[in-house]
Protein backbone atom coordinates (compact mmCIF):
# COMPACT_ATOMS: atom_id res chain seq x y z
CA UNK A 1 0.00 0.00 0.00
CA UNK A 2 2.91 2.21 0.94
CA UNK A 3 4.84 1.48 -2.46
CA UNK A 4 1.45 2.59 -4.33
CA UNK A 5 1.13 5.44 -2.62
CA UNK A 6 4.31 6.54 -3.15
CA UNK A 7 3.96 5.68 -7.00
CA UNK A 8 1.06 7.68 -7.59
CA UNK A 9 2.82 10.86 -5.80
CA UNK A 10 5.56 10.36 -8.76
CA UNK A 11 3.26 10.14 -11.23
CA UNK A 12 1.72 13.00 -9.84
CA UNK A 13 4.42 15.34 -9.43
CA UNK A 14 5.37 14.14 -12.94
CA UNK A 15 2.30 15.34 -14.22
CA UNK A 16 3.14 18.83 -12.22
CA UNK A 17 6.16 19.19 -13.81
CA UNK A 18 4.65 18.27 -17.40
CA UNK A 19 1.95 20.64 -17.37
CA UNK A 20 5.04 23.54 -16.03
CA UNK A 21 6.89 22.53 -19.10
CA UNK A 22 4.33 22.12 -21.75
CA UNK A 23 3.31 26.32 -20.46
CA UNK A 24 7.22 27.27 -20.46
CA UNK A 25 7.69 25.69 -23.70
CA UNK A 26 4.33 26.82 -25.00
CA UNK A 27 5.24 24.53 -28.15
CA UNK A 28 2.78 21.57 -29.70
CA UNK A 29 6.02 19.53 -29.31
CA UNK A 30 5.39 19.73 -25.48
CA UNK A 31 1.81 19.19 -25.62
CA UNK A 32 -0.63 19.57 -22.18
CA UNK A 33 -1.11 16.11 -20.00
CA UNK A 34 -4.61 16.35 -19.88
CA UNK A 35 -4.41 16.41 -23.95
CA UNK A 36 -2.45 13.33 -24.26
CA UNK A 37 -4.47 11.96 -21.42
CA UNK A 38 -7.31 12.29 -23.86
CA UNK A 39 -6.15 10.71 -26.21
CA UNK A 40 -4.74 7.80 -24.56
CA UNK A 41 -8.13 6.97 -23.45
CA UNK A 42 -9.08 7.16 -26.54
CA UNK A 43 -6.95 5.45 -28.37
CA UNK A 44 -7.51 2.43 -26.34
CA UNK A 45 -10.65 2.14 -28.13
CA UNK A 46 -9.03 1.27 -31.12
CA UNK A 47 -7.34 -2.10 -31.74
CA UNK A 48 -4.32 -0.94 -33.39
CA UNK A 49 -2.79 0.63 -29.96
CA UNK A 50 -2.98 -3.42 -28.60
CA UNK A 51 -1.18 -4.65 -31.83
CA UNK A 52 1.47 -2.71 -31.27
CA UNK A 53 1.53 -2.90 -27.31
CA UNK A 54 1.59 -6.98 -27.66
CA UNK A 55 4.48 -6.92 -30.14
CA UNK A 56 6.56 -5.30 -28.36
CA UNK A 57 5.38 -7.07 -24.66
CA UNK A 58 6.13 -10.14 -26.71
CA UNK A 59 9.70 -9.26 -27.81
CA UNK A 60 10.71 -8.00 -24.60
CA UNK A 61 9.52 -11.03 -22.04
CA UNK A 62 10.81 -13.60 -25.04
CA UNK A 63 14.03 -11.89 -25.25
CA UNK A 64 14.24 -11.80 -21.41
CA UNK A 65 13.64 -15.53 -21.60
CA UNK A 66 16.22 -16.77 -23.97
CA UNK A 67 19.09 -14.41 -22.03
CA UNK A 68 17.98 -16.10 -18.64
CA UNK A 69 18.00 -19.36 -20.50
CA UNK A 70 21.31 -18.77 -21.72
CA UNK A 71 22.78 -16.22 -19.34
CA UNK A 72 22.02 -17.78 -16.24
CA UNK A 73 23.78 -21.87 -16.54
CA UNK A 74 26.47 -19.63 -17.88
CA UNK A 75 26.90 -17.79 -14.99
CA UNK A 76 26.54 -20.84 -12.77
CA UNK A 77 28.98 -22.58 -13.94
CA UNK A 78 31.72 -20.11 -14.72
CA UNK A 79 30.91 -18.83 -10.84
CA UNK A 80 31.36 -22.51 -9.68
CA UNK A 81 34.51 -23.69 -11.90
CA UNK A 82 37.74 -21.96 -11.91
CA UNK A 83 38.67 -23.72 -15.08
CA UNK A 84 35.85 -22.68 -17.19
CA UNK A 85 35.68 -19.05 -16.12
CA UNK A 86 38.83 -18.45 -17.28
CA UNK A 87 37.69 -19.33 -20.35
CA UNK A 88 34.48 -17.76 -20.11
CA UNK A 89 35.31 -14.21 -18.30
CA UNK A 90 38.11 -13.22 -21.09
CA UNK A 91 34.94 -13.14 -23.52
CA UNK A 92 32.40 -11.80 -21.18
CA UNK A 93 34.65 -8.62 -20.45
CA UNK A 94 35.46 -8.46 -23.91
CA UNK A 95 32.10 -8.16 -25.38
CA UNK A 96 30.04 -6.73 -22.66
CA UNK A 97 31.40 -2.58 -23.06
CA UNK A 98 30.59 -3.16 -26.86
CA UNK A 99 27.65 -1.29 -27.89
CA UNK A 100 25.51 -4.19 -28.61
CA UNK A 101 22.85 -2.35 -30.55
CA UNK A 102 25.30 -2.01 -33.25
CA UNK A 103 24.90 -5.69 -34.15
CA UNK A 104 21.32 -5.16 -35.38
CA UNK A 105 22.29 -4.99 -38.86
CA UNK A 106 24.19 -8.48 -38.53
CA UNK A 107 21.04 -9.88 -36.70
CA UNK A 108 18.98 -8.45 -39.40
CA UNK A 109 20.84 -10.27 -42.20
CA UNK A 110 21.03 -13.25 -40.15
CA UNK A 111 17.52 -13.63 -38.66
CA UNK A 112 15.50 -11.47 -40.88
CA UNK A 113 13.81 -8.11 -40.18
CA UNK A 114 11.15 -9.93 -37.98
CA UNK A 115 10.36 -10.84 -34.52
CA UNK A 116 13.73 -13.19 -34.25
CA UNK A 117 16.28 -10.59 -35.30
CA UNK A 118 14.86 -7.83 -32.41
CA UNK A 119 14.53 -10.25 -29.99
CA UNK A 120 18.04 -11.72 -30.14
CA UNK A 121 19.13 -8.06 -29.97
CA UNK A 122 17.25 -7.92 -26.60
CA UNK A 123 18.55 -11.28 -25.50
CA UNK A 124 22.11 -10.27 -26.20
CA UNK A 125 22.07 -7.02 -24.33
CA UNK A 126 20.63 -8.67 -21.28
CA UNK A 127 22.49 -12.11 -21.82
CA UNK A 128 25.83 -10.31 -20.70
CA UNK A 129 25.13 -8.47 -16.82
CA UNK A 130 22.99 -11.48 -16.17
CA UNK A 131 25.22 -13.75 -16.68
CA UNK A 132 28.15 -11.30 -15.02
CA UNK A 133 25.99 -10.94 -12.18
CA UNK A 134 24.96 -14.21 -11.28
CA UNK A 135 28.46 -15.46 -11.95
CA UNK A 136 29.56 -12.84 -9.47
CA UNK A 137 26.78 -14.27 -6.75
CA UNK A 138 27.67 -17.67 -7.24
CA UNK A 139 31.43 -17.15 -6.37
CA UNK A 140 30.32 -14.57 -3.39
CA UNK A 141 27.99 -17.80 -1.50
CA UNK A 142 30.37 -20.35 -2.45
CA UNK A 143 33.34 -18.43 -0.78
CA UNK A 144 31.31 -17.62 2.04
CA UNK A 145 29.58 -21.38 2.71
CA UNK A 146 32.41 -23.51 0.97
CA UNK A 147 33.63 -25.00 4.37
CA UNK A 148 30.24 -25.39 5.80
CA UNK A 149 29.38 -27.20 2.84
CA UNK A 150 32.27 -29.68 2.90
CA UNK A 151 31.25 -30.17 6.59
CA UNK A 152 27.99 -31.30 6.34
CA UNK A 153 29.31 -33.08 3.47
CA UNK A 154 27.02 -31.77 0.54
CA UNK A 155 27.03 -34.01 -2.88
CA UNK A 156 27.54 -31.12 -5.57
CA UNK A 157 23.87 -31.58 -6.83
CA UNK A 158 22.90 -30.92 -2.84
CA UNK A 159 25.33 -27.88 -2.97
CA UNK A 160 23.83 -26.71 -6.10
CA UNK A 161 20.13 -27.09 -4.91
CA UNK A 162 19.97 -25.98 -1.53
CA UNK A 163 22.90 -23.22 -1.09
CA UNK A 164 23.96 -21.84 -4.99
CA UNK A 165 20.49 -21.59 -6.34
CA UNK A 166 18.10 -19.96 -3.19
CA UNK A 167 21.62 -18.03 -2.80
CA UNK A 168 21.65 -16.38 -6.45
CA UNK A 169 17.83 -15.78 -6.72
CA UNK A 170 18.03 -12.17 -5.59
CA UNK A 171 20.96 -11.77 -7.76
CA UNK A 172 18.95 -12.90 -10.64
CA UNK A 173 15.83 -10.25 -9.68
CA UNK A 174 18.24 -7.53 -9.19
CA UNK A 175 20.10 -8.18 -12.82
CA UNK A 176 16.30 -8.32 -14.05
CA UNK A 177 15.45 -4.80 -12.83
CA UNK A 178 18.43 -3.17 -13.84
CA UNK A 179 18.59 -4.64 -17.61
CA UNK A 180 14.39 -4.29 -18.09
CA UNK A 181 15.12 -0.56 -18.79
CA UNK A 182 17.95 -1.61 -21.16
CA UNK A 183 15.37 -4.28 -23.05
CA UNK A 184 13.01 -1.38 -23.21
CA UNK A 185 15.23 1.16 -25.01
CA UNK A 186 17.01 -1.27 -27.38
CA UNK A 187 13.02 -2.54 -28.09
CA UNK A 188 12.08 1.25 -28.99
CA UNK A 189 15.28 1.48 -31.35
CA UNK A 190 15.35 -1.97 -33.10
CA UNK A 191 11.30 -1.24 -33.89
CA UNK A 192 12.77 1.95 -35.99
CA UNK A 193 13.55 -0.40 -38.73
CA UNK A 194 11.74 -2.86 -41.13
CA UNK A 195 8.38 -3.32 -39.04
CA UNK A 196 4.95 -1.64 -38.39
CA UNK A 197 4.73 -2.54 -35.34
CA UNK A 198 5.36 -2.12 -31.95
CA UNK A 199 5.53 1.08 -29.93
CA UNK A 200 8.94 2.34 -30.92
CA UNK A 201 6.94 2.12 -34.73
CA UNK A 202 4.17 3.99 -33.26
CA UNK A 203 5.95 6.57 -31.66
CA UNK A 204 8.28 7.04 -34.64
CA UNK A 205 5.24 7.36 -36.97
CA UNK A 206 3.65 9.96 -35.05
CA UNK A 207 6.88 11.51 -34.88
CA UNK A 208 6.90 12.19 -38.55
CA UNK A 209 3.66 12.90 -39.25
CA UNK A 210 3.87 15.63 -36.23
CA UNK A 211 0.80 14.06 -34.19
CA UNK A 212 2.93 15.21 -31.29
CA UNK A 213 0.03 14.32 -29.09
CA UNK A 214 0.14 10.77 -30.68
CA UNK A 215 4.00 10.51 -29.66
CA UNK A 216 3.64 11.00 -26.41
CA UNK A 217 0.41 8.51 -26.24
CA UNK A 218 2.90 5.71 -26.94
CA UNK A 219 5.32 7.29 -24.48
CA UNK A 220 3.33 6.80 -21.87
CA UNK A 221 2.38 3.28 -22.70
CA UNK A 222 5.64 2.55 -23.47
CA UNK A 223 6.34 3.67 -19.62
CA UNK A 224 3.04 1.56 -18.46
CA UNK A 225 4.51 -1.42 -19.93
CA UNK A 226 7.90 -0.73 -18.30
CA UNK A 227 6.14 0.04 -15.08
CA UNK A 228 3.86 -2.97 -15.04
CA UNK A 229 6.53 -5.43 -16.34
CA UNK A 230 8.63 -3.90 -13.44
CA UNK A 231 5.83 -4.29 -10.81
CA UNK A 232 5.22 -7.94 -11.88
CA UNK A 233 9.14 -8.39 -11.58
CA UNK A 234 8.56 -7.38 -7.60
CA UNK A 235 5.59 -9.00 -7.23
CA UNK A 236 7.86 -12.58 -8.20
CA UNK A 237 10.40 -12.09 -6.09
CA UNK A 238 7.97 -11.46 -3.37
CA UNK A 239 7.13 -14.68 -3.93
CA UNK A 240 10.33 -16.61 -4.63
CA UNK A 241 12.12 -14.77 -1.72
CA UNK A 242 9.75 -13.91 0.58
CA UNK A 243 11.74 -12.77 3.83
CA UNK A 244 12.33 -9.88 1.69
CA UNK A 245 9.22 -8.78 2.46
CA UNK A 246 9.27 -9.41 6.09
CA UNK A 247 12.07 -7.78 6.39
CA UNK A 248 10.96 -4.54 4.67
Amino acid sequence: MKKMTNLLKGMLLIIVLWFILAITVNHPVVPFPQSVFKQLVFSFTDDMIYIHLFSSLFRVIMGSFFAILIGFPLGLISGRSKKIDAIISPILYLLYPLPKIAFLPVFMVLLGIGNLSKIALIATIILFPTAVSIRDGVKEIYSKYNLLSRAFHLTKKELYIHVLLPGIIPRLFSSLRVTLGMSLSVLFISENFATTTGLGYYIMNNWIMANYVGMYVGILVLGLLGLTLYLVLETLESRAIPYRTIEE
